[in-house]
């Protein structure tokens, strides 16, 4: 029986066929190497557990054992471990990755488990180290050396999350991220993703809003950092927050966006999902009083899509939501004739739901339906415009 097979794939199948080696030090860290190793799984990873000796003091191989189907290997034995999987699997994960052990791979020691598997994949195949330690022992010069050569030498070091005075592992998605980044490098480009909704307002108190849970920017932008992208996410109102692995800037009405535009000009892609605002008021000082009727003068705001364009002169995607299939094609592909739009990805709302979506990606001559999880979605977007590019479309 396989304790592994129930949770195989379900969320996705961005690491499916894709084997890994899991190494794991001494560190108070690794403990959340259980919870690690089963998200890679989620998204259809097949793990081999590598412990060294001191790891053992913090987490059971039991617990390794059950949370990736497989017994850790804890020494290497006459079947040549560390040489069999280096040409089996894809990738080298090592979380959490001690001071001593991230030293010992620097120096080119082999003296463990870890550090062996560690030499024998360096350059050969992708290597990604999670260092966790104490906050002083990672500001050491001699450490910070090493980080820097192992830099050099191509592998990638995952930054710790400095909290209480210790270098912490980042949370798991991030790690989880960085290794589907990793496996999936589609291609490197830097990408704006705009999303959430602009608010404007009535009072100090009040302000008028468009509904958007902020979930499709989201998905997009982690969808673009999976791809192997540069991604940067301007982010307004939104239900949710982004991961932290996703570089964020937030904004709140519709002129602290128009105040962003210079800087949006050095991307090679802009993507907006964002629901902005279509009119504002007159901000009126303090609180309105409740205790009357009140009448608010709505004025139109100007088209971000036409100013954004003024300036901007590469690949930008909008989104568009209407009530009816009609109705939604036309003035998608008013869009983009009047915005030269790579393609609208467009939205009957009656389709719209919390986690789940249909969506039309419409283009001049075509249309192309999905439907499914905001998650699966995002990805499908990401891939059909990194299709278009590819073959010069």
């Amino acid at each position: 029986m396989d304790p592994t097979e129930s949770i195989k794939g379900i969320k996705g199948n961005l690491l499916s066929n894709k084997k890994i080696v899991f190494a794991i030090t001494g560190s108070v860290s690794a403990e959340e190497a259980v919870k690690i190793a089963r998200e890679l799984i989620r998204y259809g990873a097949e793990i081999y557990p590598v412990m060294s000796e001191d790891s053992k003091e913090m987490i059971t191989s039991t617990a390794i054992e059950y949370a990736t189907g497989k017994k850790p290997i804890e020494k290497i034995s006459g079947l040549t471990e560390h040489v069999i999987l280096e040409k089996e699997c894809d990738l080298l994960l090592i979380a959490p990755c001690s001071a001593n052990t991230l030293s010992k791979i620097a120096c080119g020691a082999g003296d463990t488990s870890v550090t062996l598997f560690a030499l024998t994949f360096l350059g050969s195949k992708p290597i990604i180290i999670s260092p966790a330690m104490s906050k002083t022992m990672y500001n050491n010069p001699i450490i910070e050396e090493n980080i820097n050569k192992l830099r050099s030498l191509g592998i990638t070091i995952i930054e710790p999350k400095m909290e209480e005075g210790k270098a912490k592992l980042p949370s798991n998605d991030t790690i989880v991220a960085n290794v589907i980044r990793i496996l999936n490098k589609k291609m490197k480009r830097k990408i704006l993703i705009i999303g959430g909704s602009t608010e404007e307002p009535i009072d100090d108190i009040r302000v008028i809003t468009n509904r958007s849970s902020g979930k499709t920017s989201i998905e997009l932008a982690k969808a673009a950092f999976y791809l192997g992208n540069d991604v940067t996410l301007f982010l307004g109102r939104s239900e949710i927050e982004p991961p932290e692995y996703i570089k964020t800037k937030r904004f709140r009405t519709f002129d602290d966006l128009l105040n962003m535009i210079d800087e949006m000009v050095s991307y090679d892609t802009i993507i907006v999902p964002a629901a902005l605002s279509d009119f504002k008021s007159e901000k009126m000082e303090g609180k309105i009083k409740s205790d009357s009727s009140l009448k608010i003068q709505l004025e139109p705001l100007p088209k971000f899509l036409k100013i954004l364009r003024e300036k901007y002169k590469k690949d930008l995607i909008a989104f568009k939501a209407e009530f009816g299939y009609e109705n939604l094609i036309n003035e998608s592909r008013k869009m983009i004739e009047e915005y030269s739009l790579k393609f609208v990805v467009a939205n009957d709302m009656r389709d719209v739901k919390r986690d789940e979506t249909k969506i039309l990606i419409v283009r001049k001559n075509s249309i192309i339906e999905y439907e499914g999880k905001k998650s699966d979605i995002g990805l499908k977007i990401m891939q059909f415009y990194f299709n278009l590019i590819e073959h010069n479309e």
